[in-house]
């Protein structure tokens, strides 16, 4: 029964989540309101409309002063940056699931004994025939990739010669606040599904291959071997590190032309990996969209697996990595007998089509199944786990007041240039998280005292444990963009160019949020105390791989334990400040 519960849970989550949407917005009856000016509880007398949302009053001067300025109560609003702020957590809310945390990292994980797992626990979605026959089917993963290129022209099409207001051009919605806060939501809940329907791997693999659907058979390639000095994922973390620096310091989420210029630079690394080197070399080892959705991967609950590996041990043929009729190589050089973790399989299904033995499996298991198994850690894997924890909590910060506050102060200092300021700013945000992390690191290594345990064991081990952190915290700071924003598309969809089209009759149509503030508080810190529960559970794993020993394993992760509480408790703190929604003039 256990088992069960931890298999269904992050879609127990899901529902939850969907219902409190609907329940909030369809039938506010039971909501008790609160008047935005003095904070008291008050009825359904004295309303006021903002920005297509009702807020009611206690009084007539309250809703007066409110009628004269509401962005002074609500939202900050700036004609200038195209911003407006909105609130962070409330300090009782803060304070509150600061005192969660700490609660669950000594009250209940550190004092027991607690190691329960569901390893082992798997439901196979290709047991249903009609599944297993659409990923069969040739036009299946055709129609997906025409789909996902189709928004990905409209994409382009927009960007380069459609309006560049922001607020009148469907691009920097589409890719920045519905593409991008979708995808982590896509990866929590289906692992490497983008891969899936990656449109530049999509327009790439057709120019190659010189057909749409089907086996390619020799195609355009050159067919050079990925040069072994590269054959890490360095390439994907250099590449998101830069992806940051030119999103956040050039302002690209609001220019929708510099938005189009870089998915096709997505699209001409994906056609020099296609034409140039052998398989999808790219993919693995430098699409930085595909790394990071890769490495999440280790925490989602769906996987690609062998159904049984003595079968795979017999197999003579191993079509699923050489390819035959039916299917291609794999195109990551995975090969099903010793694949055990999910972070460079792109889900392409055709070890699927090419298994001649039908042993292959889609598996449905519980939330971080990967990290909690023995497996060979990797460096440069915990680098890029350190660089998601810093870079997601750098955009968060970057969105506040606090921000330009200290980058002002660094010009100031310095005497350097708004640019310079910015990457010394993001390059200090950078390290000294890993910094606090190599010396707690330290501290647990010398605290654990088993000398066939090297310290850089430690460090790369413990990184694993991060991701939770860095993962839900990336979900929540999303999520504000998602919930808050994400129903402008319906009205752009009418006029993604912003030529004054009315297709569908939306375009005049203003929509208010898809949850109101106080639930989108809720739903995130129920998501950074998730990230850090999770966090904890597989630390304790790790512990306990080093020292089989309970009491050792607990002695040595104690420092760990004081990072986790510090990253939550930061996740946690950036939420609390104001944030400015960029996209906001969408």
């Amino acid at each position: 029964m256990k088992g069960r519960v931890a298999l269904f849970f992050p879609y127990v989550c899901a529902l939850l989540v969907i219902a409190t949407l609907v329940w909030r917005n369809w039938d506010t009856s039971f909501v008790v309101h609160k008047d935005p000016v003095c904070h008291m509880e008050v009825g359904e007398d004295l309303v006021a409309r903002f920005e297509g949302q009702s807020h009611f009053f206690c009084t007539e001067h309250c809703r007066e002063l409110f009628r004269k300025n509401p962005g002074a109560y609500l939202v900050v609003a700036s004609s200038a940056s195209g911003t407006h702020t909105m609130l962070g957590l409330p300090n009782w809310l803060y304070y509150g699931s600061v005192g969660v945390i700490l609660i669950l990292s000594f009250g209940v994980f550190e004092k027991s004994r607690y190691n329960a797992t569901a390893s082992g626990l798997r439901f196979d979605l290709l047991q249903f025939p009609r599944l297993r026959r659409l990923l069969l089917h040739s036009m299946t993963r055709f129609g997906v990739h025409a789909f996902s290129v189709g928004l990905f022209v409209l994409i382009l099409g927009a960007g380069l010669f459609g309006n560049q207001l922001p607020s009148k051009n469907i691009a920097p919605l589409l890719t920045w606040t519905i593409w991008w806060g979708g995808l982590i939501v896509l990866i929590l809940y289906a692992g490497k599904a983008w891969c899936y329907v990656c449109p530049w791997d999509a327009i790439a693999g057709w120019a190659e291959g010189l057909r749409f659907w089907g086996r390619k058979g020799e195609g355009l390639s050159l067919q050079i071997k990925w040069p072994k000095f590269m054959r890490n994922i360095w390439p994907a973390t250099i590449l998101f590190i830069g992806l940051t620096w030119v999103e956040i310091g050039f302002g690209v989420t609001m220019q929708p032309r510099a938005t189009a210029w870089l998915a096709l630079g997505m699209v001409a690394m994906a056609f020099v990996s296609a034409f140039v080197f052998d398989r999808k070399s790219f993919c693995r080892y430098g699409c930085l969209v595909g790394r990071v959705s890769g490495l999440y991967a280790l925490f989602s609950p769906i996987e690609v697996r062998a159904r049984d590996k003595d079968v795979c041990r017999s197999c003579k043929t191993h079509s699923c990595y050489k390819g035959n009729e039916q299917g291609e190589p794999c195109p990551t050089f995975q090969y099903l007998g010793t694949m055990d973790s999910s972070t460079y399989c792109i889900s392409c299904m055709e070890c699927l089509k090419s298994c001649e033995q039908e042993n292959v499996s889609l598996n449905l298991r519980p939330w971080g199944e990967d990290l909690t198994k023995t497996f060979r850690p990797r460096s440069d894997e915990a680098y890029l786990a350190l660089v998601l924890l810093t870079l997601t909590g750098f955009h968060g910060l970057t969105m506040t007041g606090l921000w330009r506050e200290m980058l002002m102060a660094i010009q100031m200092t310095l005497g350097i240039g708004e640019t310079f300021a910015f990457t010394l700013g993001m390059l200090g945000f950078m390290v000294a998280p890993v910094v606090a992390y190599a010396g707690l690191v330290g501290v647990s290594w010398f605290s654990g005292g088993e000398q066939s345990v090297t310290y850089r064991d430690y460090f790369i081990r413990y990184a694993y444990a991060l991701l939770p952190i860095a993962l839900f915290y990336h979900l929540a700071h999303n999520s504000e963009h998602l919930l808050m924003e994400g129903q402008k598309i319906v009205a752009l969809v009418s006029d993604p160019f912003g030529w004054e089209w009315n297709l569908f009759g939306t375009a005049n149509w203003t929509l208010p949020p898809l949850i109101d503030l106080p639930t989108l508080w809720a739903v995130q810190v129920c998501l950074v105390v998730i990230g850090h529960i999770y966090s904890l559970w597989i630390a304790r794993h790790t512990a306990l791989a080093f020292f089989p020993d309970s009491k050792a394993a607990l002695r040595s992760q104690l420092p760990m334990l004081v990072a986790m509480i510090l990253f939550s408790t930061v996740s946690l703190w950036l939420l609390k400040q104001p944030m400015e929604m960029r996209t906001s003039a969408m």
